[in-house]
């Protein structure tokens, strides 16, 4: 009975031209969404290199410059062109490091955040500066957002499941089939399990089969345990869609009403939950405005700026070995002020960013919560996360980048407030985040 149902559902679906447009749209879609994702993960790969050998040559530009001012072949005329000076190396003319997060196997499947937050940044004594490589990018594109396989899995297969699903036992009705089915010795429910697996099994062999030929094609790898839980979560995904289809069909309502049914699921679980679920978290935990956080920064840089004496006194007063008084050139007393106060607006704004952070941080764990009540919502956080392109992991640059930069202040700070300035061979000790 098997290999009859299936045989018949084959030719019933080579008849059909809904399907032949499946036959050949989806795995276009999917190698389109593949090939852009490839493409922006070697954009990722190729500014990394590109930075970090920018980084090696100005490091090393300086170093022979300083070999050959040890050996007497040249002299430093300003302060500022000294490459043994702990400031010129850590602050100025293009000083600094970069900090990045590496695409994972899977970052091609999924550009989740990529398109409004940065995913890598430049540190420096005084900065640390995020930086995307689509900053110039139109902001209508970055408003539609980054076509890529997510997109297809989360919200165009369940389009194709539908197409395939929604008349699984209506169309035997309304084309006079069904007295017939029902004379066989199988029960109604028995042959739409097989209906349905038939059509399971063809759409995610499409799926997966196409997935991996276009990945393979692209180099992407997928031998790896994050690439086999995708094709888990593919089928159960799939699996849903036509589960949903199934159920529809057991009600015996027209192909019209269960299109317009199915339809109606899709808009709830993929626009209207997750926007219920957005309006819940924001009405809750509101976060407060970006303007108020910009007046808060303004007012601690102010406060801090007009303590710039008492912080110097103070600091004098609990350090006095770590100030030279004696024979210090012009700009050491000014860059000392500076990076105390740095320091302090630094100290002070991470302690008031907290309280603009903490409803961002409620938000998203009650998002966490309510996201398995759609289906797709949890599909697409899954997918951002082992692509390591959700909002969580690029967030944590910012936490890299000031990680880095506390390396980077305590390397070359203390050798500045003591005029230690450093040797070629020095350059070996340079802090380097890695990748």
């Amino acid at each position: 009975m098997t290999h009859h149902i299936f045989s018949f559902e084959w030719r019933h679906l080579k008849s059909s031209g809904l399907f032949r447009i499946t036959l050949l749209l989806l795995p276009l879609l999917i190698g389109y969404s593949l090939y852009l994702g490839n493409e922006r993960v070697k954009q990722q790969e190729d500014t990394i290199i590109s930075l970090r050998a920018a980084e090696a040559s100005f490091y090393e530009e300086k170093r022979q410059e300083l070999v050959a001012i040890e050996q007497g072949e040249k002299e430093v005329k300003r302060w500022f062109q000294d490459p043994a000076n702990p400031l010129v190396l850590s602050r100025f003319q293009g000083a600094g490091k970069h900090v990045f997060l590496k695409p994972k196997p899977l970052a091609a499947l999924s550009g989740g955040q990529l398109d409004i937050l940065p995913n890598y940044g430049r540190v420096t004594l005084t900065t640390t500066e995020p930086l995307r490589d689509n900053a110039l990018e139109n902001p209508f594109m970055q408003m539609v957002g980054i076509f890529d396989f997510a997109f297809v899995l989360v919200w165009l297969i369940p389009l194709f499941v539908i197409v395939l699903g929604y008349n699984m036992l209506s169309a035997e009705r309304e084309l006079g089939t069904w007295a017939l089915l029902r004379s066989q010795p199988v029960s109604i429910n028995r042959i739409l399990a097989y209906k349905m697996l038939f059509r399971l099994l063809i759409l995610c062999g499409l799926v997966i089969l196409s997935l991996l030929l276009w990945s393979l094609l692209f180099g992407i790898s997928l031998l790896h345990a994050d690439g086999l839980a995708l094709i888990g979560v593919i089928l159960l995904y799939i699996g849903f869609w036509f589960a949903l289809c199934a159920l529809f069909n057991l009600f015996m309502t027209s192909s019209a009403v269960n299109a317009v049914g199915l339809a109606g699921f899709w808009v709830l679980f993929l626009l209207l939950i997750p926007s219920l679920i957005s309006m819940l978290a924001t009405s809750l935990h509101p976060v407060p405005s970006r303007a108020l956080w910009i007046t808060e920064q303004r007012s601690i840089e102010q406060a801090v700026d007009q303590e710039n004496d008492a912080l110097f006194d103070e600091w004098i007063t609990d350090h006095p070995e770590e100030f030279v008084n004696e024979n210090a050139p012009d700009f050491y007393e000014v860059w000392f002020r500076l990076l105390l106060v740095n320091e302090a607006v630094e100290n002070r704004l991470a302690e008031a960013e907290q309280k603009f952070k903490e409803p961002g941080e409620r938000q998203t764990e009650l998002v966490s919560r309510l996201r398995p009540l759609s289906p797709p919502m949890w599909v697409q956080s899954w997918l951002e996360r082992r692509a390591g392109t959700d909002a969580q992991r690029l967030r944590t640059l910012d936490h890299e980048m000031k990680a880095f930069q506390q390396e980077w202040y305590d390397f070359f700070v203390p050798r500045f407030r003591r005029l230690e300035f450093l040797t070629s061979d020095e350059y070996d000790l340079i802090p380097d985040p890695g990748l």
